[in-house]
């Protein structure tokens, strides 16, 4: 940025915002950049394509959100003219709690796998896995698209794409936030914004019918981590530009004010880091990797060793070092598992993986105590550097109070200043719209809820009401040079469900019958018939969660009754055996529900002898 354009910065910044500290200091390391001993992906230069179709006025923008709507999660979203189409965005979603069995929640992609001869190119405004997890998964049914994203976030994609043996394949295209690109018809630019993670951009869209702005997850944060502000010149400049619509994040939506700053996050972990007598344990999102430089610069300050635990932690802080994005003595940091006796001392600050409670994640496994390389003291304090997921306050609950039994000292978020959101609140909701000036206004990333608040802060700064548009994911918005409105169509939007190495096959039905069994258990119905098509004896039935041991035989006998009275009546009326199992099925269903009031799983099987 040169003096102009930090004397601008700060004229701007003193009208519109109230903050006691210097604004465009930029935080100085206290060691040299490290080079980079590898380049973990391949960069390539933007490719161009040609536009395919002859403007003739009669086309029709069409955006499309598949995903990110009504979850914070899964976003990916589609903007189509005529035979030119971007993706921006590919994310996935953790499983919500009744998803049971499910690791992974992705975007329903049909729509974009149907018209993938028009598919450009994927825009990827950060790295985050709610924005890059769909990734590996959705790629290769596309014939793997060429994607655009910056450094990091190209790095992160990378590394998951490495866990699928992918990379290959990929095409990874790395772009400055001031580089033009060609997609189609579409002209792409962007602008930096402030995140919870570095290198995050937001997209301006240069259609044949007007500039179209998405601000991917965004704050204002006049005193960022990485001491690299948000491009206000740029977002200035667009509200001079007549912009047709602003696709805008709508999380904290609800939460009045600004978004705390991350230099205010890392001063309350400068004096934990101080104070903290004994051993230090911090759990934090591995992506967080401007809190990391915090807390490696505070490990010099005040002369402890770094051990670092959790595969995506370490994964992460080597590509991110590779790349420049965090510098630190050599000495500094070291892997717990090949360093466990001198992470015995005092000194020791283990930044490990788990702050949301997941099942095998090294901080849970350390609450266990099935963590091979590091016990917990009662001398030791505990810091959970993050903010629950929705869906992960139990299971967060539950490893703090497991660290506490131990007599641990537990930090979080309650206590102290110990995360912020990378997400704006209010205030910064409304500075993106008062600098954009969009005509029309989509929130876009987050629960219906949160984007009908942010619907009532644009007509606050003076959008008209009828030129905002709550839509869900699967709508269609269309749009023309002098109006976006929803239209009648809507794409296909399921969920498509990652259990295991598969994905797209695991149906409702799978998942009721998990539901099923996890609330009312299951029932086992064996029916065994001779060749001749006649009942040997009595039907079988064994249980599994069903009843208490004390209502056991007395059930059991009227269950088996009712079984041989269904079976009997099924060989009466029904001919094929998937038809007898199923009438075998919704007749014992019927009889528990009437007993004691419980609809287990329950599973004829037939044996033929």
């Amino acid at each position: 940025m040169n003096n102009q354009q930090n004397d601008k910065l700060d004229n701007w910044l003193q009208k519109n915002v109230s903050h006691s500290e210097d604004t465009t200091k930029k935080v100085e390391s206290f060691h040299k950049q490290q080079q980079p001993f590898r380049k973990p992906f391949q960069k390539t230069t933007p490719q161009v394509t040609p536009n395919l179709l002859p403007q003739n006025g009669k086309q029709k923008l069409r955006l499309i959100p598949i995903g990110g709507l009504n979850e914070v999660g899964q976003n990916m979203m589609v903007v189509e003219y005529g035979n030119d189409m971007i993706v921006i965005d590919m994310g996935f979603q953790f499983p919500e709690e009744d998803m049971l069995g499910v690791d992974y929640v992705l975007p329903d992609f049909t729509y974009v796998q149907k018209n993938k001869h028009k598919l450009r190119g994927v825009l990827i405004t950060h790295g985050h896995l709610d924005h890059i997890g769909a990734i590996p998964y959705i790629s290769p049914k596309l014939d793997n698209p060429n994607f655009y994203g910056t450094k990091l976030t190209m790095g992160l994609v990378t590394k998951r794409l490495e866990e699928f043996g992918l990379v290959g394949s990929s095409k990874l295209n790395t772009i400055s936030p001031d580089d033009e690109i060609r997609l189609g018809c579409f002209k792409i630019r962007f602008f930096r914004v402030n995140h919870s993670i570095p290198d995050c951009v937001g997209i301006i869209i240069e259609t044949p019918v007007g500039l179209v702005v998405h601000t991917g997850d965004f704050k204002f944060d006049f005193n960022p981590a990485d001491g690299v502000l948000a491009d206000f010149d740029k977002l200035a400049r667009l509200g001079k530009q007549n912009v047709l619509a602003l696709f805008s994040d709508s999380t904290n939506a609800t939460k009045p004010g600004h978004t705390m700053s991350e230099s205010v996050i890392g001063k309350t972990l400068d004096r934990i880091i101080a104070e903290t007598p004994k051993r230090l344990v911090i759990a934090s999102f591995s992506s967080l990797i401007g809190r990391m430089q915090q807390i490696f610069d505070s490990a010099v300050t005040h002369k402890r060793k770094v051990f670092i635990s959790g595969r995506s932690m370490i994964s992460n802080i080597a590509m991110a070092k590779d790349l420049g994005y965090l510098n630190y003595p050599k000495d500094l940091v070291m892997d717990l598992r090949g360093n466990k006796r001198l992470a015995q001392k005092d000194n020791a600050l283990i930044l490990t993986t788990g702050s949301q409670g997941e099942s095998l994640a090294a901080l849970t496994r350390i609450a266990l105590d099935e963590h091979h390389d590091f016990k917990l003291l009662k001398s030791d304090t505990v810091v959970f550097s993050s903010s629950p997921i929705m869906g992960n306050e139990r299971a967060i609950i539950a490893v703090s109070n497991k660290i506490s039994r131990k007599g641990v000292n537990v930090i979080n978020n309650k206590i102290m200043d110990v995360h912020t959101s990378g997400h704006g609140q209010q205030e910064d909701l409304k500075m993106m719209i008062s600098l954009v000036k969009p005509r029309f206004f989509i929130p876009v990333h987050g629960e219906y809820y949160m984007r009908a608040a942010h619907v009532e802060l644009a007509v606050e700064k003076g959008i008209d009401r009828k030129n905002t548009i709550l839509v869900d994911n699967g709508d269609v918005i269309e749009a023309d040079a002098n109006s976006v409105y929803q239209s009648k169509e809507k794409v296909e939007s399921n969920y498509i469900l990652v259990d295991g190495k598969g994905f797209g096959d695991l149906g409702a039905k799978v998942l009721s019958d998990r539901q099923a069994m996890s609330q009312n258990g299951v029932l086992v119905v064996s029916i065994l018939f001779d060749k001749n098509g006649t009942l040997k004896k009595d039907p079988e039935i064994i249980s599994h969660g069903f009843i208490y041991m004390g209502e056991e035989k007395r059930i059991m006998q009227e269950m088996t009754k009712a079984a041989k009275i269904a079976v009997e009546k099924a060989v009466t009326q029904k001919t094929k055996k998937s038809e007898i199992e199923q009438y075998v099925k919704s007749h014992l269903d019927r009889v528990a529900n009437d007993i004691i009031e419980r609809r287990p799983l329950i599973v004829p099987v037939i044996h033929v002898v």
